[in-house]
């Protein structure tokens, strides 16, 4: 789903950001983060946004909406499901002209332990509907945010060039990959998150 192109404050994440958790409701489902958020001028700047400055770097060209199920998993084309229970939602915030990608996922009843060929279990893969695909952006893998476990939460931003530590045709995955590729066709591009219980996926979700 393709959300529109304002960008809410509790949406905007900086480079360097980390949640704390301020109180939450197991009954109700919700949990309240107290974000600390360091824009970095400068660092953003020299982690190649070019000439942008901080207002254009959440200026998003679009923005993303992502619910993760386990019965979208497969493995090749053939369904796997994921993890019985288990949801996410992936937040997406795209600035093409920066080659940049801020996130905020949510996950709801993993279980395992986070185990993929990349770098890290929480992806982009450039995957149709119902189909698997290499992965071209590796994300932080969401870290809980309760005693128990329940609820975990990755945010932040990316940019460009990305790496994903999968080798395919002796090039990284992630290699020249540009998000403007997301925008001009969401629906090729999915997002998940891999469990060692379950590794073609624990939660998957096409992002149109």
């Amino acid at each position: 789903m393709k959300l529109p192109t304002s960008l809410p404050l509790a949406f905007a994440s900086a480079l360097t950001v980390s949640a704390v958790p301020v109180a939450l409701d197991t009954a109700a489902g919700t949990i309240t983060l107290q974000l600390n958020i360091d824009l970095n001028q400068d660092g953003l700047v020299g982690a190649g946004a070019g000439a942008n400055n901080a207002h254009d770097l959440f200026t998003f060209t679009s923005m993303h909406a992502v619910q993760a199920t386990p019965d979208q998993v497969v493995n090749g084309t053939t369904p796997t499901g994921g993890i019985a229970g288990a949801s996410g939602t992936f937040h997406f915030g795209i600035n093409s002209a920066a080659n940049m990608i801020c996130y905020n996922i949510t996950l709801h009843n993993f279980q395992g332990e986070f185990e993929s060929p990349a770098d890290t279990a929480t992806h982009i893969h450039e995957a149709a509907r119902g189909a698997s695909g290499p992965p071209r952006i590796a994300f932080p893998n969401p870290q809980p945010v309760d005693a128990a476990g329940i609820v975990r939460n990755s945010a932040g931003c990316l940019t460009g060039p990305f790496l994903t530590g999968v080798v395919m045709d002796g090039r990284d995955t992630g290699e020249s990959f540009h998000v403007r590729q997301i925008e001009e066709n969401p629906a090729a591009f999915m997002a998940d998150t891999h469990s060692s219980l379950a590794l073609p996926g624990a939660v998957r979700g096409q992002l149109a």
